[in-house]
């Protein structure tokens, strides 16, 4: 069985937001709420519409109990991206964001995997892609951009630093020398 990978090139990244803003279907904000949060499958196919608007206006942090200390901030691409996608399904309050056509419950997680499988296609992304490629993908560039690893650890619920290390592909990169240069 070979190993999720995140995706490192930000030109597919890229690639999926282009293609999200002109076709904004569920698949695609389902797979953009993951690469931009973090957020574990289960977390996002429990998702209802009323977890991300007060009223009609939509949120730009999202509390759920399963983040108590880390609320997830949704950057106006991604609000954008969602609000478009729930004004085109006409959803209810208390409608799932992610809901089957059939039965108005979440989707499966065998469907989930199949969309991001179906995207990945679409945008040439080879090896194995799961859930934890779009998760990995998240942590990879957050760290990348600077965001302490402790807290991408507390997202990612990971139990150590390390462990979160060797998640996202960096237990084996060299660490550039830093100064911490404190004067007064």
């Amino acid at each position: 069985m070979s190993k999720a990978e995140p995706i490192i090139d930000t030109g597919i990244i890229r690639s999926i937001i282009n293609a999200s803003n002109e076709n904004p279907t569920r698949n695609y904000c389902f797979v953009l709420l993951a690469l931009y949060t973090g957020l574990r499958m289960k977390d996002l196919l429990r998702l209802k519409k009323k977890d991300l608007y007060d009223d009609e206006d939509i949120l730009s942090f999202l509390y759920l109990s399963t983040y108590p200390d880390l609320p997830i901030y949704l950057n106006p691409q991604i609000q954008q991206l969602i609000h478009t996608y729930v004004g085109s399904q006409f959803l209810k309050e208390n409608d799932f964001l992610f809901q089957s056509k059939e039965t108005g419950e979440p989707i499966s997680r065998q469907q989930a995997n199949r969309i991001i499988k179906q995207i990945a296609k679409q945008h040439d992304i080879t090896g194995s892609v799961s859930m934890h490629t779009l998760r990995k993908t998240f942590a990879y560039h957050a760290y990348r951009n600077g965001i302490a690893i402790s807290l991408i650890q507390k997202r990612l619920h990971q139990k150590t630093i390390r462990s979160t290390k060797r998640y996202i592909g960096l237990e084996n990169l060299k660490m550039a020398k830093i100064k911490i240069d404190v004067r007064f």
